[in-house]
Formats: C-alpha cells, structure tokens, sequence
C-alpha cells in the first residue's frame, strides 16, 4: 500500500523566525563582571598597601639605627652632663637679671648730695608691685642750698618725681625739710661691673744688638800670666 502524505497547511516560517531570536542578556551577568573588577581592585590595593606598610617600617627602622650611631657618637653623657651646665647658667643669669642692686641706690644719694645738706633718716618701701618710694628727713644750711639739693636730685634717672616738703627752720636757723621720691627700678638691675683692674702693660724687650749700639762692659784686659821660674847659671871655677 502506499503510504499517504500528511499534508499541513500551517507555515513553519513563524516558528523558524521565532528560533532565530537572540536571547535577551541577564542583569546577572553586568553585577558579576563589576564583582570581579572591584574584588581585583581591591586585591591590587591591598597588596600595595601591604607593600607601603613593609616599606615604611624599614625605613623607620634604618633611621633609627642611624640616629641611635649618631647619638653614641655624640658621647651622651658628655651633653647631658653639659645640658645640666646650660640650665644652671640660665637660671643663674635669670637670678642676676632680675636682681635689684640697692647699693646704687645709695650711691646715687651719696653722689647728689651736696655738702651743705644732710640726711637723718631713710626709709625705702614698696608701694605696690614693682614700685619703690624712698623717704628721707633733712637739714639744709639754707633755702638757697634746699634748692641746689632739689636742682641735684632733679638730674638723677634713679631718683623720679622728688618732693620737697615741711620745710621750717630750726633753733639754729638751718632749714628742716622732708623729702619723697619714687624709685627707678630699671636703673637698679645689676650689671657686671666694668671697674675691673687694668690689664697690666706688656714690658717690651728688645735684643742686645737693638739696643743702641751699644755693646755691654766686658773686661777685655789679658789676665796677668806669672813669670816662669828661672833656672841659675851655673859658674866654673
């Protein structure tokens, strides 16, 4: 028998063009490509992070070591011993200029005060911080010598804003008076002083041939030679 031909009329062309379609990319596939990008990122900074770290630690180890060769160079205890000196030095001269010399106080008054003027009594307080006032009570032999006195202490840079003041006149007609001032401190401060002992003068020696010309005293005279001792002749007779 032969066999019969199933015949279809439905067009195959759809199902053809349906098969040839591309597949649509899955959103799976970008995360995983920016997965592996980052992660390989993060390899590579970690490895050079890694490295900076090795890196780092050697070189604070060498500096170390060449500061610590520096250092025994240097003899420790020798700058230790003189930073010690150095700190008592600067508190030495700390001290010294912060100290007030009242002796140049008195000077200046023993200095300033003229002969025709006396002082019975002194007295030196602190008015407030840093402010001094000296007060004084005195004899005068008259006005005219009360007024060369103020003139004197006038001129003084330790001695500021003098009174005079009470003034009255004794039994024996000289002119009582008191006398208040403030004192400079600034010209107080101790200073090294420059009254030192002058350096002795170097005593210049010149050599026997610059001196003049002139040749030294030598006794040039022979010494006396003695006679020698004559044999006597002898006579036949």
């Amino acid at each position: 028998m032969q066999e019969r031909v199933k015949t279809s009329f439905i067009p195959k062309a759809s199902l053809k063009s349906e098969r040839a379609r591309t597949p649509s990319k899955s959103p799976m596939g970008l995360l995983n490509l920016i997965s592996v990008i980052l992660l390989i990122l993060a390899i590579v900074g970690g490895v050079g992070a890694f490295l900076f770290q090795q890196f780092v630690t050697q070189s604070i180890v060498s500096k170390k070591a060449s500061l610590e060769k520096a250092r025994a160079a240097f003899e420790p205890a020798t700058i230790k011993e003189l930073s010690r000196l150095n700190a008592r030095l600067l508190i030495g001269q700390n001290l010294l200029d912060g100290h007030v010399s009242f002796s140049n106080l008195f000077n200046e008054i023993e200095v300033l005060t003229l002969e025709n003027v006396r002082f019975r009594e002194f007295t030196l307080e602190e008015t407030s911080p840093g402010n001094m006032k000296v007060s004084m009570d005195g004899t005068a032999s008259s006005f005219n010598a009360l007024a060369g006195q103020a003139d004197a202490f006038g001129k003084s840079r330790i001695l500021q804003e003098s009174v005079f003041a009470d003034f009255n006149v004794d039994a024996f007609g000289a002119v009582v008076f008191t006398y208040t001032a403030t004192v400079n401190l600034d010209e107080l401060k101790y200073t090294p002083s420059s009254s030192s002992a002058p350096a002795p003068e170097p005593i210049e020696t010149t050599p026997p041939a610059e001196q003049g010309g002139e040749a030294s005293s030598v006794d040039t005279q022979p010494e006396p030679t003695q006679p020698e001792p004559t044999q006597p002749e002898e006579t036949t007779p």
